[in-house]
């Protein structure tokens, strides 16, 4: 039986809430069934179910993604879950590709809307494991490191290597900039920012990207030296290292990074 979807309300800030310790599977386990899903895949979702999407046409539905898209971005963080209604819940599952790829979801129903939501992602439901001792903060991607959740293993040494300094710093941090009156030459900036790491010393602030694969792509680099440029506005300045860099030569990297911000300070290799 499907469900009559001018009866579900599918507003995602309606009881939502993160989790304490980060696990979406066991909350999710209240219901039966359990989809990972691609940001592109739940939103066939949303819309179809959606009661404001039913009677759309076609350019209504892409604007309705559209901002979808966006409201689920800002919901990308380890532990959001929502329980959308009693029979349809939504959780964050991470990048599974590594940092810069899509986001994936995990959607948690019941038998009325078994068929339904399989019919719409076209595929059968898939068994999530108990979460192991140790596991990252969803599940797969994140490894937490003295009290902070990193994406990779570059990450972690950088943190370990900026730890050994003293300095205070910000692992994957998120903030907003505002572009209304910001010219701004790419247009796919939303005004959301995640810096890898925010590195402070003597009252500046610089932030330390660790590269991987994908930030070679084309549209992604567009995209970072644009969100480069209007930080810089601001007057927080980025230096990138390359992700095999900040693996093999972490302190050599932080050592850099730390004369670029402290040029009149001696350091040492």
């Amino acid at each position: 039986m499907q469900a009559n979807s001018a009866v579900l309300n599918l507003d995602l800030d309606s009881g939502n809430h993160s989790t304490s310790t980060h696990d979406l599977v066991a909350i999710g386990g209240k219901l039966p069934y359990c989809y990972q899903v691609p940001t592109s895949k739940l939103l066939d979702v949303i819309v179809e179910l959606a009661p404001g999407c039913i009677n759309l046409d076609a350019n209504r539905k892409k604007q309705a993604r559209k901002i979808l898209a966006q409201k689920l971005y800002n919901k990308t963080r380890p532990g959001f879950y929502v329980e959308i209604t009693p029979k349809l819940h939504l959780g964050y599952a991470g990048q599974p590709q590594g940092h810069g790829t899509q986001h994936q979801w995990r959607i948690f129903c019941d038998d009325q809307l078994q068929a339904q939501i399989e019919r719409l992602i076209k595929r059968t439901s898939i068994t999530v494991p108990p979460p192991q001792p140790g596991a990252s903060a969803n599940g797969e991607h994140y490894r937490e490191w003295g009290g902070l959740y990193l994406r990779s293993e570059a990450e972690v040494r950088i943190a370990q290597a900026l730890n050994e300094t003293g300095v205070l710093f910000f692992a994957n941090a998120r903030g907003r900039v505002g572009l209304q009156e910001t010219v701004v030459s790419n247009d796919q900036l939303t005004g959301r920012v995640e810096a890898d790491f925010m590195v402070f010393c003597q009252g500046k602030c610089l932030i330390l990207e660790v590269d991987g694969q994908h930030h070679a792509e084309a549209g992604q680099v567009l995209r970072d030296y644009a969100r480069d440029r209007v930080l810089l506005r601001s007057g927080v300045p980025t230096v990138r290292f390359t992700a095999q860099d900040c693996f093999e030569r972490p302190q050599a990297v932080v050592l850099e990074l730390l004369s670029i911000l402290m040029p009149n300070v001696p350091t040492t290799a």
